[in-house]
């Protein structure tokens, strides 16, 4: 016996022949409950009669209506079946984004302003917006329909988006469009207050980041690499994170699609992705000052070379505590590089300073594809530890935000853009591959919010020898790093014995004599005597050569053996 509540959902909707119940939907036909996907239901729309008129690829059946691929995901009780849209062409995806609030798709409008720049520009996606809302009558005087008034609701939340978002609509037909949607919405709406800030926008402008670059180049001289060592390592570690904290609250998600980032160094793609790219730049910048600091001065000696390596170990904890996983990781590949990783005499540091950098090269390692820094980035941070030069500070002054390594992120976007095809057999944009690629966008999103808890302050001094202080060619480090330590075998390390060895000549000539067990410590006065003092037959000599008086007392048993 079914319960009520299902009783009265399936009421009515038994086919002939006394066949199992279905689903209650308008022109449904029943699949087989092989061809059901567990908690998604598909439906063959808009076909003939015991025909189904196609099949998605991706497996199962496909559902078609309007010249759109759908699938229904089960909803509440006494709620229809949510229409997703997997697949369409552009002005469908277009009408569908004034449709999904309400046929339960409400995570389609975010994902189409995240990701349509990959397929479609913005004066294309206004211009279609408008032909449809001119479809419905929006320009006309006769009352708003439902289907209007509908469309015209499920437009301003879009819209609101886009308006917090403005780089998404550029261009110079972006002003008459917003122009004509603004007297369709009605002036007094919130939409249309953002999208007069839209037709306002200037057509050029310069990226902060990029007038920062232009700056630096008119800058004169020549920073002392060596200059590092005046620097505290939290000072450091708050100035970097500073920076990259104002990059990555700057960065626009879309340009981190695949799509677009991989296309970035082809002919007229020259200026694409211009905040990606400044957050690039930063880190090559701060992996490059790693590497010119700790090839500094050719005649330094391997300790005073291994105090500019523990140097920036000590930042990298820094950043590690302060959760700057972006100046993290260009410090850790910095160390991790050729030129700098060959030194072996110079990596001899202390004991903390190794164990520390072998947990933050984990933490920034590629294995599982960046799972130790994800896990990371997701945990509550964890309370700052005292540190034998800083006192603890007090929890009001504590950052509590967090900067990922956005290549984390660009190389999911970069994979999936090769794994999934931009559209399907028929033509139609494959919606699917964007829903996925908005899902790591939504992870960019969130962490920019959490980047915001930062309370840092800026230190020009900082800023100013990490601008001035210009990067080695590549060719360049390769032949410094040969110089401080030339090519060949690596000279023997010093060893550091417990015990000093002075005599042990018998020792060595007594090797593979049967009196000599191996296995058994030797006596300490057999390897320990006072230096310079008169050395005493050795046991083992006593041994071979027994004096004359003590024959008589190994005879008889007694004796040291």
């Amino acid at each position: 016996m079914l319960p009520r509540v299902l009783r009265v959902l399936l009421e009515g909707a038994r086919p002939p022949g006394g066949e199992e119940p279905g689903v209650v939907l308008s022109s449904y036909r029943p699949c087989p409950p092989t061809a059901t996907p567990p908690g998604e239901t598909w439906g063959h729309w808009g076909g003939s009669r015991g025909r189904p008129r196609g099949r998605a690829r991706g497996g199962g059946a496909g559902g078609r209506r309007g010249g759109a691929v759908f699938a229904l995901s089960r909803r509440r009780l006494r709620l229809p079946p949510a229409r997703r849209l997997r697949a369409a062409p552009l002005p469908r995806l277009v009408r569908h984004l004034l449709e999904a609030p309400a046929g339960g798709d409400a995570a389609f409008g975010p994902a189409f302003l995240g990701t349509f720049r990959a397929f479609a520009r913005g004066p294309h996606v206004l211009r279609l917006l408008l032909r449809r809302l001119e479809e419905l009558g929006a320009l006309s005087e006769a009352p708003n329909t439902p289907e209007l008034t509908e469309a015209k609701g499920s437009l301003n939340s879009p819209l609101l988006l886009a308006g917090r978002v403005p780089r998404r609509f550029r261009g110079p037909q972006i002003p008459p469009l917003a122009e004509g949607l603004i007297r369709v919405l009605g002036p007094d709406s919130e939409a249309a207050r953002r999208l007069e800030n839209l037709g306002g926008l200037p057509q050029s402008t310069t990226p902060p980041e990029e007038e920062e670059e232009e700056g630096d180049e008119d800058e004169e001289g020549d920073a002392d690499p060596l200059d590092i060592l005046s620097f505290q390592a939290q000072e450091v570690a708050e100035q970097l994170t500073l920076t990259e904290a104002e990059l990555f609250l700057r960065l626009v998600p879309y340009e981190c699609l695949g799509a677009l980032w991989s296309q970035r160094d082809k002919r007229g793609r020259e200026g694409a992705c211009p905040s990606v790219r400044a957050t690039v730049r930063q880190f090559n910048r701060l992996a490059g000052a790693v590497v010119r600091s700790c090839l500094g001065g050719v005649g330094l000696r391997p300790p005073q070379r291994a105090r500019l390596l523990e140097k920036w170990i000590r930042v990298a904890e820094e950043c590690r505590a302060l959760r700057n996983f972006s100046s993290l990781c260009a410090i850790i590949s910095a160390l991790q590089s050729s030129p700098v990783h060959r030194l072996r005499q110079s990596y001899e540091t202390s004991r903390d300073a190794q164990r520390s950098y072998e947990e933050l090269s984990a933490i920034c390692s590629e294995q599982d594809n960046y799972s130790a820094s994800r896990q990371l980035l997701l945990q509550d941070p964890p309370p700052e530890p005292p540190t034998r030069r800083q006192p603890r500070r007090p929890p009001q002054q504590r950052s509590m935000g967090v900067v990922p390594y956005l290549g984390t992120f660009l190389r999911d976007l970069v994979m999936l853009d090769a794994a999934m095809k931009d559209e399907l057999e028929d033509g139609y944009i494959n919606f699917d591959k964007r829903r996925k690629e908005f899902e790591v966008l939504a992870q960019v999103r969130e962490l920019q919010g959490l980047c915001r808890g930062y309370r840092l302050h800026p230190q020009p001094r900082f800023r100013r020898w990490l601008r001035t202080l210009r990067p080695l060619p590549e060719a360049r480090s390769h032949s410094l790093s040969y110089e401080i330590e030339p090519p060949g075998d690596p000279p023997p390390r010093p060893l550091k014995p417990t015990l000093v060895i002075t005599h042990c000549a018998e020792l060595l000539r007594s090797v593979g004599t049967p009196s000599v067990t191996w296995d058994q410590p030797c006596p300490p006065d057999v390897l320990v005597s006072p230096l310079g003092a008169p050395q005493p037959p050795s046991r083992l000599e006593q041994v071979r050569h027994p004096h004359p008086t003590k024959k008589k007392k190994m005879r008889g048993g007694g004796g040291d053996w």
